[in-house]
């Protein structure tokens, strides 16, 4: 699959020139070559397994605010709930649960957002798609001749945003010097239990060996919060407007997989790993959700010297070509999908699920192994929800947490329905997944009942 050779060949590793106009492009999501390799290496620790974990607490504490907004705001709930508001409010959430656990820093936007600042990340990025395919608006000179307006706008939110990370940093910073100092007059080891190494107490240790800048870790922090929040919280839009519009029983599926796993039915006031690990219908769902509409729709990358696509013998890409890889139509493409492959159908990945457990399974003794007529392994390549490959999403484990932990909470305490059908759907092109119409979207969003114990 050329899919799979691009994503894992070293000659397609860096980001293009078309990307220079992304919003936060200093950190690791758009460095090249060497420093992004020495970069992922320095940033990697920061989201093991361990650390990822202990950041439950958080996932479930923002969570429990945003279910009280949705049953407390009036634009939250009821008969008419337009997309927007209840992307804004996702938004607002997700970007909190991301300055908790990337900076450390409480912000208080799930209840309030009074300098908009989750709404100037959308913003940024909407610009920064527009001067993906415009690239002339790079330059500066161009980009204020040609579009004024746009610059200005551009300056405004980018000032905004930098103060806004700038200011936790340096605060941060102060806070920790302090700390290793009076550790270091007390003979405390910097490794003592109660310090939690998350992402920026990482980079302030690598700063004090002189590994990084502060300005380094501004940039990395920026870039951290802008790709974890918007690709977080655009996935659970995609999955509720799925769910909301499917006309199957997959919400009550869902509802009622989450009722068995979860104490006491529908308590989920605290969702852990262990129970994510059992809920298989809702890992169908959040796949199936994110196959069929895919929250990066394509990612680019430039050929840093000529290579050989290996199923294709006499297929050489040239040095300096820009390769565009298609996720969002590969995900939708019936060789791989079957003739469904445009319709929402969870079971799709149970089965899938089932076929794996089968063949990793010794067969028993005297009996003769058959797949089930029309099912066979998908290709491993044919489903990129965080991309694969050499440059596979860093926070791919932490994103999911996230998502399913707000899904589990939403989907126990409230009911989703819309009238829009997903083939009625416009789509934008952009950095990540956008909807032209979203504007003609709304939502039916009722409480749920409580369940009996």
């Amino acid at each position: 699959m050329g899919m799979e050779c691009v994503l894992n060949a070293a000659e397609c590793l860096d980001k293009t020139f078309m990307q220079e106009g992304f919003f936060a492009r200093r950190g690791l999501l758009h460095a090249r070559g060497r420093k992004w390799k020495l970069r992922r290496k320095q940033l990697n620790p920061a989201f093991n397994h361990n650390i990822v974990i202990s950041f439950f607490d958080v996932f479930n504490d923002v969570g429990n605010q945003l279910i009280a907004q949705f049953a407390a705001l009036p634009q939250l709930h009821g008969a008419a709930v337009k997309f927007k508001d209840a992307e804004d409010m996702l938004s607002r959430a997700v970007l909190e649960v991301s300055c908790l656990t990337i900076m450390g820093t409480p912000t208080n936007f799930t209840e309030a957002d009074d300098a908009h600042i989750a709404t100037t990340y959308k913003r940024l990025l909407e610009i920064s798609a527009i001067k993906t395919v415009k690239p002339w608006l790079q330059l500066d000179l161009l980009h204020k001749l040609l579009a004024p307006q746009l610059y200005e706008e551009a300056e405004r939110c980018n000032q905004l945003l930098v103060e806004f990370v700038a200011e936790i940093v340096a605060r941060k910073h102060r806070n920790w010097l302090l700390r290793h100092a009076i550790d270091n007059e007390s003979g405390q080891a910097e490794d003592s239990p109660w310090q939690r190494r998350i992402f920026i107490e990482q980079m302030f240790q690598l700063a004090a060996n002189n590994e990084l800048t502060l300005q380094d870790i501004e940039d990395e922090a920026q870039s951290m919060v802008l790709v974890s929040f918007e690709t977080v919280s655009n996935s659970i839009m995609i999955a509720l407007l799925c769910l909301a519009t499917h006309q199957g029983d997959c919400q009550e599926r869902l509802r009622a997989e989450i009722a068995t796993i979860l104490p006491h039915g529908n308590d989920a006031s605290y969702v852990g790993v262990e129970q994510l690990q059992q809920l298989q219908y809702l890992d169908a769902f959040v796949h199936e959700a994110l196959r069929l509409l895919a929250t990066v729709p394509m990612n680019l990358r430039h050929v840093s010297r000529d290579f050989q696509l290996s199923a294709h013998a006499h297929a050489i890409v040239p040095q300096n070509t820009i390769i565009v890889l298609d996720t969002f139509n590969m995900q939708r493409d019936p060789r791989w999908w079957g003739t469904h492959a445009t319709e929402f159908e969870p079971q799709r990945f149970m089965q899938q699920q089932q076929l794996q457990d089968e063949e990793e399974a010794p067969p028993p003794p005297h009996s003769v192994q058959s797949k089930p007529q029309g099912e066979a392994r998908r290709h491993s390549y044919s489903f990129l929800p965080f991309s694969k490959g050499l440059r596979t999403c860093i926070g791919r484990r932490y994103s999911f947490f996230i998502m399913k932990v707000f899904l589990v909470k939403l989907i126990a305490n409230f009911e989703f329905h819309s009238a829009m059908q997903l083939e009625q759907l416009q789509f934008v092109e952009g950095i990540s997944l956008k909807f032209r119409n979203a504007d003609d979207i709304s939502f039916t969003i009722q409480q749920t009942k409580p369940t009996k114990c």
